[in-house]
């Protein structure tokens, strides 16, 4: 008896790793943190351990004797992990993407910097925009409410019972919504450049000898600077909307 619980308990504690493992090595922002994969893998299989502890007796009994099964759940869980990440992966690429559009607006899309958690070049402000987006993600407790998610997750999908994860429309339905809102957060910044650019556009014409091009680099430069810098405030709302979208992505699923 105490063998069939034991076998039960680490079956589900594997199962459930999958399901938490790429929340912790794939989803923004821990994904953000400088923290080495074993240490985040034998962080996914502590609270996978702890998870599994209350849920051992809801692994299917066919997942026991029988690798097919073990494998279909194995791949299930996986993929319902995969979602998960994917929904704050989509969260946080929105501010990425909108950092994006400034530089290219502002002309800073000429330069780029090193990503330090990816190591890899991203754009100047949708590298700030990320990074304080994860401060502010921690600061509200965040993390918290991924545990609490992963903990809903398992109530509503026990584990290996995972079927479906939900039609393509809902994925395509949430990545263009949380796009939308990532845009919130530069968009002070981009109306001041767009009249920036108007007003450039009517001096040029009549002033054709003015270089609109090198004033209109170092104007918009310097606005964007000090408007971000004003509408600061405009990050931390855009950023727990987007949070609170993360959340409610996977229960959500049909």
């Amino acid at each position: 008896m105490a063998t069939e619980m034991g076998t039960a308990w680490a079956i589900a504690a594997l199962l459930l790793s999958l399901r938490v493992g790429p929340v912790l090595v794939l989803a923004p922002p821990f994904s953000q943190i400088r923290v080495p994969v074993r240490v985040r893998l034998c962080l996914a299989l502590a609270l996978a351990a702890c998870f599994a502890a209350p849920v051992a007796n809801a692994v299917p009994h066919a997942a026991y004797g029988n690798g097919g099964a073990l494998l279909l759940s194995a791949l299930s869980e996986l993929a319902l992990g995969l979602a998960i990440a994917f929904a704050f992966q989509a969260a946080f690429a929105s501010l990425s993407f909108a950092g994006r559009v400034l530089d290219v607006q502002a002309g800073f899309g000429l330069a780029m910097v090193i990503d330090p958690g990816s190591r890899s070049q991203a754009p100047l402000f949708g590298t700030i925009l990320t990074l304080a987006a994860g401060v502010v993600f921690f600061a509200a407790g965040g993390h918290l409410e991924v545990l609490q998610l992963i903990a809903v997750s398992i109530e509503l999908v026990p584990v290996g019972h995972v079927q479906i994860l939900g039609s393509p429309q809902s994925f395509i339905a949430y990545f263009s919504v949380v796009m939308g809102v990532g845009l919130g957060a530069i968009a002070a910044a981009m109306v001041a450049l767009f009249l920036i650019d108007l007003t450039i556009a009517f001096l040029s014409r009549a002033l054709p000898q003015m270089n609109a091009l090198m004033l209109g680099l170092q104007v918009k430069a310097i606005a964007a600077l000090i408007v971000m810098a004003l509408s600061a405030g405009l990050l931390a709302p855009v950023v727990l909307r987007l949070t609170r979208m993360a959340l409610e992505f996977v229960p959500s699923m049909d």
